[in-house]
């Protein structure tokens, strides 16, 4: 049955039958409208009507799309801020998200990721103070004996059917006994997103587990629904792949400086000739070492 929600406006008639809200009485409650719970456009009184409008209603109800803002490790990048925002069609699976943003990052797509929903409980200081005190050190694998991180993660498999760890190991510190996990390949959005148990959960993409490029993932809205992705928003140049995060921040003061040192021309060498995702023309996109114009 369908179920209020607020992607359109409330509708006024019923979109079968025609009627309209009336005042309740003691022998005739107040009629209400609800909305299709697929497309969110379509409005009926009741359950027989949506089953009744249901065949020509069909070949029109699809999900509306998410808007979602991915914010790159916002509390430490922010001068300037790197975001992304897309529209993405509710069915997409999380695999082609991921596809998706490293396209609009400029990632090189050669390390692992996975999608992660915070469990609201947990306590980084509870969990690093246990793990100074040596508990978790007399296990082969503490991360197991920690407090949960995560309530789910999503995670990519190799050709082989088989959870794809990331050649640097670091998804081993994401991982928990109660932490719920699914494949990126065969989960669509909406199964995740429309799911009451995780919508008031922070969620995180996180690419490369060495450097840890998290993208905080903020919920914008819904849209009319597309075939495919769209890039809406964005700033912030795509970040250096293997520079980390400090060494992003060491890059973009190199280019800033009005007379570099050797370390930070090597550093403007590097990006500019051999990073995995560099760019021949620097941060600014005017030509070798342009130091302006990278937001």
């Amino acid at each position: 049955m369908s179920t209020p929600n607020s992607f359109a406006s409330p509708a006024s008639v019923c979109d079968n039958c025609g009627k309209t809200p009336s005042t309740s009485t003691s022998s005739s409650p107040k009629l209400q409208l609800s909305k299709c719970s697929r497309c969110k456009a379509k409005w009926y009184c009741s359950e027989a009507c949506q089953i009744a409008d249901w065949d020509a209603h069909r070949p029109a109800c699809k999900r509306p799309n998410y808007i979602l803002q991915f914010n790159l490790v916002p509390d430490i990048i922010r001068d300037p801020a790197v975001f992304r925002t897309l529209s993405v069609p509710a069915t997409t699976t999380f695999a082609k998200l991921h596809n998706a943003l490293q396209v609009a990052f400029g990632w090189a797509n050669t390390h692992g990721y996975d999608f992660a929903w915070a469990d609201p409980a947990y306590d980084s200081d509870e969990n690093e103070a246990l793990d100074r005190e040596g508990f978790l050190e007399c296990f082969e694998d503490a991360t197991f004996w920690g407090f949960r991180k995560f309530v789910l993660r999503l995670r990519e498999k190799d050709k082989l059917g088989v959870h794809n760890p990331d050649t640097m190991g670091g998804h081993v510190n994401r991982t928990h006994p109660e932490t719920k996990e699914k494949s990126t390949e065969h989960t669509k959005l909406f199964k995740i997103l429309d799911d009451k148990e995780y919508s008031d959960l922070e969620m995180e993409y996180m690419y490369d587990f060495g450097d840890n490029w998290r993208h905080d993932i903020i919920r914008k809205g819904r849209a009319p629904p597309t075939s495919h992705i769209v890039c809406l928003d964005g700033r912030g140049h795509g970040v250096a792949q293997d520079a980390t995060i400090t060494g992003w921040e060491a890059l973009k003061e190199a280019y800033r400086s009005p007379s570099p040192n050797e370390e930070q021309r090597d550093n403007i060498y590097w990006y500019e000739n051999e990073a995995m995702n560099g760019d021949s023309n620097g941060l600014g996109g005017g030509g070798p070492r342009a130091r302006v114009g990278y937001k």
